[in-house]
């Protein structure tokens, strides 16, 4: 009798914890310190649909080999729309993304996010198994005192940040996964949320600053994720240059100095002149010019006596 009592607690807990521990990202492209959004995932249906959690809980029960990667759902297309607008960012830019904690705060062990993407304009993830042949663009810790606004409080908003790869080329979009290892079942278990980055040459780049600045700000207000007002598509329209858009990627070496030019050749060494005829030699006698007269003087002579 103990042992069915035990059973069914075993799978109450379970179910529970299957149940609460939904999460999904609510925010692709978040301002934190204006509290904006800025882009959204595919198909976000926004906090106001009071059915958000069934439209948009995606989980991946016991490690499955193979499962669409993204909700068939809500998220099999980019299916964006004026209201819940794509994210646009530029190559290097760093990027906060916003989820609530749901009551998964853990500070020992936190668990963490990937988030993936193809460095193919052309691929989509269309399977979970693609994540070993995927990428990485951050790593994040999924619930903290660190990067949750109230700890305390289960729907608090959490916030993560990762840098948009350089390796993407402006003028294309390319399909990055959220990925949370949540694994309360010890078979595993994970959630995902899909979304696209149209990536440019220029963008609205928001402050870069550490997570504590973040949090001081406070928890934003839901209407955050309401959809963009137009007041936020003017701050989307106002965009920028990165100074230094491959921050963080080691630059090549610069190239080798040129080689010196080579000396010239020695020239060979010329022949003694020939003296010029003026040229008057020790032996020469000298010339008596043909103008020059001579007077002899003549001197009589004495008379005898």
């Amino acid at each position: 009798m103990h042992g069915k009592f035990a059973s069914v607690i075993f799978t109450l807990a379970a179910a529970a914890s299957s149940v609460l521990a939904h999460s999904w990202v609510d925010c692709v492209k978040y301002d934190p310190i204006s509290q904006l959004c800025l882009g959204y995932p595919r198909g976000y249906p926004g906090r106001q649909n009071v059915n958000i959690n069934t439209l948009y809980t995606y989980m991946f029960d016991a490690s499955p080999a193979s499962q669409p990667m993204c909700s068939p759902q809500q998220q099999s297309t980019m299916n964006y729309n004026d209201k819940f607008p794509m994210t646009t960012a530029q190559p290097g830019e760093t990027i906060y993304t916003t989820w609530e904690q749901n009551g998964h705060l853990d500070n020992a062990n936190p668990t963490k996010i990937e988030v993936y993407y193809f460095a193919d304009s052309n691929k989509q993830f269309t399977d979970v198994s693609q994540r070993k042949d995927a990428k990485s663009a951050g790593t994040m810790k999924f619930a903290t005192d660190g990067n949750c606004y109230i700890p305390g409080y289960p729907n608090t908003v959490c916030v993560g940040s990762w840098v948009v790869p350089t390796d993407l080329v402006p003028g294309q979009v390319y399909h990055f996964v959220w990925f949370w290892y949540f694994n309360a079942n010890p078979a595993g278990q994970w959630y995902s949320t899909c979304f696209d980055v149209q990536v440019n040459s220029a963008s609205h780049v928001v402050p870069t600053v550490d997570m504590p600045v973040v949090m001081a700000k406070g928890n934003p207000n839901i209407n955050y994720v309401w959809g963009v007002t137009d007041t936020v598509k003017s701050v989307i329209a106002n965009t920028t240059m990165l100074v230094n858009p491959n921050k963080g990627v080691i630059p090549p070496p610069p190239p080798p100095p040129p080689a010196p030019p080579a000396p010239p050749a020695p020239s060979a060494p010329s022949a003694p002149s020939a003296p010029s005829s003026s040229s008057t030699s020790p032996s020469a006698k000298p010339t008596q010019s043909s103008s020059s007269t001579i007077v002899r003087k003549c001197i009589p002579r004495p008379t005898p006596k």
